[in-house]
């Protein structure tokens, strides 16, 4: 695990995804300075500002942490070093999902009292206490999210193709997915935004009242996570390292 935390603090990519999602939550503030927050109530700007920038980031970095290997051609040095694979899988997403949760907590921390100083500032309510409770809740949407692009990154052998296939299962394919009468209720994305407002309290993506139940929401989402890392772990404890 040491050796994955120093490439993570080394290597460019880890660098740039982190000062992308500082920018983007930036710039989700000067929006909602100069044009208003909107309704307090629904905290958009905090979902853009911290849930959507903060999703991206995770889901690149849940497919660099070992799609790196792959496009640098160094899987088979960090196996030799040492031969366990589920040992090198564990601690890379283990590395992951430990960066995403500071990452996520500290943007979400950082940005609170600044979304609700300019809330007041508008005439608007919008408290530091509801910002953290949807902090929790975008923390659970990038770790899922981060693990899907791990797993999809690990399935294809390669960083750009798992970051891309995650990016489109994300934001395309799961809300299609999610629209459609019946298998729409058992996609990912009804799962997750289940658990983010009965998470956060507030109504995300129209499910307030009408999406599933805690459990059934962790369920959901943990047969789509058992499926995607069972069958890339499996191919990759299976098939030879390039």
């Amino acid at each position: 695990m040491t050796a994955e935390l120093r490439k993570l603090l080394a290597l460019p990519t880890p660098r740039w995804a982190l000062v992308a999602t500082v920018f983007g939550a930036i710039v989700a503030l000067i929006v909602a300075a100069l044009a208003g927050p909107g309704s307090g109530a629904d905290m958009m700007p905090v979902q853009l500002g911290v849930g959507l920038t903060t999703t991206v980031g995770a889901i690149v970095l849940g497919a660099w942490i070992i799609g790196v290997e792959y496009g640098q051609r160094t899987l088979r040095r960090a196996l030799s070093a040492d031969p366990s694979r589920a040992r090198l899988v564990l601690a890379k997403l283990g590395v992951a999902l430990g960066a995403v949760t500071v990452v996520t907590l500290l943007i979400s921390a950082a940005t609170a009292p600044l979304f609700s100083a300019i809330a007041s500032a508008h005439d608007e309510t919008m408290s530091v206490a509801d910002q953290l409770q949807y902090g929790l809740a975008a923390l659970v949407n990038n770790l899922i999210y981060a693990t899907v692009a791990f797993a999809l990154a690990l399935i294809t052998r390669s960083m750009a193709g798992g970051m891309a296939l995650a990016l489109v299962f994300a934001f395309v394919i799961d809300s299609l997915m999610s629209a459609i009468p019946t298998v729409g209720d058992y996609a990912l994305s009804t799962g997750v935004v289940g658990l983010m407002t009965e998470i956060s309290g507030i109504d995300i993506g129209g499910m307030d009242g009408s999406g599933p139940t805690l459990l059934l929401g962790l369920a959901i989402t943990a047969a789509w996570l058992a499926a995607m890392l069972g069958i890339s772990v499996t191919r990759f404890m299976r098939t030879d390292v390039d």
